[in-house]
C-alpha cells in the first residue's frame, strides 16, 4: 500500500506565523506615524541653521552687518520661507503652514542690524 505525501503547512505553522507578523506591525507601526511631522521638524532646524550661516557669510564678505530682512534674502531653503524675521528671533514657517519654526537668535550683534 502507497502512503500518499501531503506537502503544506498546517493550521498551528500558519496561526504563529500570522501572530508573529501582528506583533512585528505592532511594534513598527507607532514608529512611523508622525513622520511627516517629524520631516517638517527637521526642515524648520535645517532653515534656522542656514539663516544664522547666511548672516555669518553676508558678515564676512561685506565686513559690515546686515538687515535681518538681507539674511533672509540670501538664505536659500526649500519646503518653506521665513515669515518673520528680526535679531531676536525669525519664524521658518514650511510649506503648508503647519508646526512654524522660531530661530534661535543671531548670535553676534555685529552680525546683524
Amino acid at each position: 500500500m502507497k502512503r500518499a505525501l501531503q506537502k503544506g503547512f498546517t493550521l498551528i505553522e500558519l496561526v504563529v506565523v500570522i501572530v508573529i507578523l501582528g506583533i512585528l506591525a505592532a511594534i513598527a507601526v507607532p514608529q512611523f506615524t508622525d513622520l511627516a511631522g517629524a520631516a517638517r521638524s527637521a526642515v524648520g532646524q535645517g532653515a534656522c541653521g542656514a539663516l544664522q550661516s547666511s548672516a555669518v557669510l553676508l558678515y564676512a564678505s561685506n565686513k559690515t552687518s546686515s538687515t535681518p530682512v538681507a539674511i533672509a534674502a540670501n538664505t536659500t531653503v526649500t519646503g518653506g520661507s521665513f515669515s518673520t524675521t528680526t535679531c531676536a528671533a525669525s519664524v521658518f514657517t514650511p510649506t503648508g503652514g503647519a508646526n512654524p519654526t522660531t530661530c534661535a537668535a543671531i548670535p553676534s550683534p555685529a552680525l546683524c542690524q
